[in-house]
């Protein structure tokens, strides 16, 4: 007769991670749900016009400033020294703002005007968008954020900003797009989005699949 048990010296499962992983599960579960019912619901004027302003809020002064006050604060606790040369820093600051800004601002018109919706979580579009920039990748807006924010780094010339902060952003929101997002487009939209997130790349702009 076989033993199954684990020998004496072997780990052992770990028993906490079936129950963290379902609670994990259970969770975004919720959250679709939710985003799903709120997509339903009629928006009123004044909805939208406070989604628009906590939105640029958040985007264009709060974190932006976070960034820069931790990262400066960091560079300072640690003794961090400027990364790049000013005039260096300068310009990629710049290419950062070219790049990330016509993304982000593109995405968040289609959103407004195609997508019956807008960029906050709990104003969510109504239709499933394919065309203008999210024709290259799934997550248009995501990808100009990144380079919005690593602009401002850049223009701090702050290593912990440039390293920690926009590293930490981007993967919050990937996190986000990749747990959430997707569970809720796909409850939304059925096999419409399934074939989207087939032929679309998740970020780096690309033309679409065949």
């Amino acid at each position: 007769m076989t033993n199954d048990s684990p020998r004496s010296g072997e780990p052992h499962p770990p028993a906490h991670k079936a129950p963290a992983r379902a609670w994990l599960m259970q969770f975004i579960a919720a959250i679709a749900s939710f985003m799903v019912r709120r997509s339903h619901a009629s928006y009123r004027p004044v909805q939208v016009g406070a989604a628009i302003l906590a939105g640029s809020s958040l985007e264009l002064g709060i974190i932006p400033l976070a960034l820069l006050a931790g990262g400066r604060h960091v560079d300072a606790v640690l003794h961090l020294g400027p990364l790049l040369h000013d005039d260096a820093a300068r310009v990629s600051a710049i290419v950062c703002f070219v790049v990330g800004v016509p993304w982000l601002a593109s995405s968040i018109y289609w959103q407004h005007r195609r997508g019956d919706g807008t960029p906050f979580p709990l104003l969510p579009t109504k239709r499933l968008l394919t065309d203008g920039p999210y024709r290259y990748c799934r997550n248009p807006m995501a990808l100009g954020a990144v380079f919005w924010l690593a602009g401002w780094a850049f223009l701090a010339n702050s290593p912990a900003a440039i390293f920690g902060g926009v590293s930490v952003f981007a993967a919050s929101i990937f996190s986000y797009h990749k747990l959430i997002e997707e569970s809720e487009l796909e409850a939304r939209f059925g096999e419409a989005y399934i074939r989207y997130r087939t032929t679309t790349p998740f970020l780096l702009p690309m033309r679409r699949k065949a």
